[in-house]
């Protein structure tokens, strides 16, 4: 559905510049969950807000349905956007004094949809995320992880063919990040949406598959030891492993 062909990012500095991302490819089918790690900097916030049409590549081309996005038009590419994608942004912003219906509500309140229709589709996102006990809560109530199942809430009102989350379980416990990680993976198969999730540490990922590791702007492929159990070997410091499609 969405292909990513040999992606390359070079950002500018005072006094030289960094290499965000170096020749990735990487393809994304609805119904799947690929999970993509790595540390801070990596290059994982620049990888999704180019999948998101929000950042053009230096190199390579982004291609949705057979379409590159290079080709589209502003008005498309602002169309596809807001109808196709949902992100999900470790450093968003939240309305502190906004009610968790209208904060979940706002993407359906932007296409001017009616308010019964809204409020029943909010009312089916939180139920979906198991977070309908926030429905008449405000946004300052909400626990961390209430927060997290609300943000994807929000995300999917709009019925996305496509989801970008961004580090969605950081600063949560562990039983959080799997509960999270457990909801993405039943959305990815249920709703048949494609969902791309990144995480610091590869234990936050395990529902995915494949995961990949992001390491000096490129995709590394972990060696399945496990097939049952899903137990990867994953790279050590210093291997070159590099995934055959990046």
């Amino acid at each position: 559905m969405l292909r990513l062909e040999r992606i390359s990012k070079r950002y500018s500095r005072p006094g030289g510049s960094r290499l965000a991302l170096d020749g990735v490819s990487l393809e994304l089918e609805r119904g799947q969950i690929t999970g993509i790690f790595g540390p801070s900097g990596s290059g994982k916030t620049t990888l999704l807000r180019i999948a998101a049409g929000l950042r053009a590549p230096d190199s390579g081309t982004v291609t949705y349905r057979g379409v590159r996005l290079d080709w589209m038009s502003t008005v498309e590419r602002t169309r596809f956007r807001r109808r196709e994608i949902a992100c999900i942004w470790a450093a968003q912003t939240w309305q502190e004094r906004l009610s968790v219906l209208d904060h979940v509500a706002l993407p359906l309140l932007v296409d001017h949809c009616g308010r019964r229709s809204v409020e029943r589709r909010v009312h089916e996102a939180l139920l979906a995320c198991e977070a309908e006990q926030c429905l008449e809560m405000e946004l300052d109530e909400l626990s961390d992880g209430e927060r997290q199942r609300v943000a994807i809430a929000r995300a999917l009102v709009g019925e996305p063919q496509l989801l970008l989350a961004d580090g969605p379980a950081s600063n949560l416990s562990v039983v959080e990040q799997e509960g999270i990680m457990v909801l993405l993976s039943s959305l990815a198969r249920e709703a048949r949406v494609a969902v791309l999730v990144t995480a610091s540490d590869a234990q936050a990922l395990l529902r995915a598959d494949p995961i990949l590791y992001l390491r000096d702007g490129r995709l590394i492929n972990p060696e399945p030891m496990s097939e049952r159990g899903k137990v990867y070997n994953f790279p050590q410091p210093g291997s070159r492993r590099v995934a055959a499609d990046a």
